[in-house]
């Protein structure tokens, strides 16, 4: 399912052969791997609420991009990886993001600010907090019972919950990273997480933001330095093997 939505290509040992630093290099141990499914949220993919559906009536052409992006690719590749996991009976981790209270005041002062201004600009919330329908995750990715869900109320979870130490309790090791925004929460949680000392597998078409050039870049910085970029069929063909 993965298409090539820039016309260059995400930096890569091939694209990039004069890079001056060594890209990251690991081997993965299948066995201690787990898909982190990022904010896949009622609020940030369903068209029918929340951002989704603020995107589609005040930003068109933003929507034209994003929207299917969602809901024919990443969502669909998401659903892959998620069912090549669990059939292998390997950890499936999601996060969903949000306030823990209700009125938004345990969120840092720069996304109360944005609260304020969305509710100004567009009469809606921009904050949807744990119990809401935007908070939960979309129906076509529910999680099973005993799957790990982290609540964050940043961007990173390992900054905003304990993560890291959950992640070392149940010996995870590699982290395959698919999810929303590309160059926000999901970079912000590849960094976070590769400077931690896991192995770091973004999924490019199983990762989405709202414009394709902000893509790029954002996987581009990622595969120069922490973390290496694969397709949906590269996992599956490599989870198959093992």
């Amino acid at each position: 399912m993965s298409v090539e939505m820039t016309d260059k290509p995400i930096d890569s040992p091939q694209t990039l052969p004069n890079w001056v630093i060594p890209w990251p290099t690991f081997r993965v141990d299948w066995a201690h791997a787990a898909l982190m499914i990022i904010d896949y949220q009622n609020y940030s993919s369903n068209p029918g609420c929340g951002l989704g559906k603020m995107i589609i009536e005040q930003y068109p052409e933003i929507a034209k991009y994003y929207v299917p992006r969602v809901l024919e690719i990443t969502i669909p590749n998401t659903r892959c990886l998620l069912d090549a996991f669990r059939q292998a009976r390997r950890e499936v981790i999601y996060t969903r993001n949000g306030p823990w209270l209700p009125d938004g005041r345990d969120m840092i002062l720069r996304r109360q600010k944005r609260e304020v201004e969305a509710r100004d600009k567009f009469g809606t919330s921009h904050l949807w907090s744990r119990g809401t329908f935007e908070h939960q995750i979309v129906e076509q990715l529910v999680p099973l019972p005993g799957e790990l869900i982290i609540d964050k109320n940043a961007s990173s979870p390992f900054n905003a919950t304990g993560i890291d130490q959950m992640l070392h309790n149940m010996d995870i090791g590699t982290l395959v990273v698919t999810g929303m925004a590309t160059d926000m929460c999901v970079e912000n949680t590849a960094r976070d997480a590769s400077d931690r000392g896991y192995n770091i597998i973004v999924v490019e078409d199983a990762v989405v933001t709202f414009f394709a050039e902000h893509h790029r870049a954002s996987l581009s910085a990622l595969a120069r330095a922490y973390a290496q970029v694969w397709g949906t069929n590269q996992v599956l063909a490599a989870c198959s093997q093992h």
